[in-house]
């Protein structure tokens, strides 16, 4: 039984100090750079408890990169069915809350960050048979940039007074490291 217990220290032991050889870097840490690409979130957009309880997800768009401005060209909404609910492009956002971007500017400068509320996306709480939602995020630069930072906060209201709060992280699902904009967007390659 001893020397068992010796082996399965050791094992552990092994494991421990190994295991840094096998981790990687989180996505934030690896510092990946593109042209341009698609983001994708969850969310949800409802009331419930008789409309006194409200479920609301936040958007905040983070820009990392220290010289280079990022676009937004397009922000679309798609309900639980896949059917588009909302859908701006870039002229067409609506001001974000803290008025970073909209209203004609699609532009988050270098270390700023757009905040938008479902609330101010969507409007009227959707029925439970069209949540939860997905969002996608076209963004582009001039140049090979740091990718956008995006992640959502979905909120819960009782009466007015929040309940609780969960952040997501949302993932890059199109990324161009190609040669520019006009490269096809699905094309991953440095050369």
């Amino acid at each position: 039984m001893n020397k068992y217990n010796k082996l399965l220290k050791l094992g552990v032991a092994v494991a421990f100090v190994a295991s840094p050889l096998f981790a990687t870097a989180s996505p934030a840490d690896q510092d990946d750079r593109a042209f341009s690409g698609t983001i994708a979130c969850g969310g949800n957009h409802f009331d419930r408890r008789g409309g006194t309880e409200a479920q609301r997800t936040a958007y905040i768009l983070r820009n990392y990169n220290e010289s280079l401005p990022v676009s937004i060209n397009r922000l679309a909404i798609y309900d639980a069915t896949g059917a588009i609910i909302a859908d701006f492009n870039g002229a067409t956002l609506p001001v974000s809350f803290n008025n970073i971007i909209g209203g004609g500017d699609n532009t988050i400068e270098p270390f700023q960050t757009a905040l938008y509320l479902s609330d101010n996306l969507i409007g009227a709480p959707l029925p439970s048979n069209l949540r939860p939602i997905s969002v996608q995020i076209d963004w582009s630069a001039d140049a090979k940039a740091t990718i956008p930072e995006i992640s959502s906060v979905r909120r819960a209201r009782l009466n007015g007074v929040e309940q609780s709060r969960a952040t997501s992280s949302c993932r890059s699902i199109v990324i161009n490291k190609g040669k520019g904009k006009g490269k096809d967007k699905n094309n991953d390659n440095d050369d």
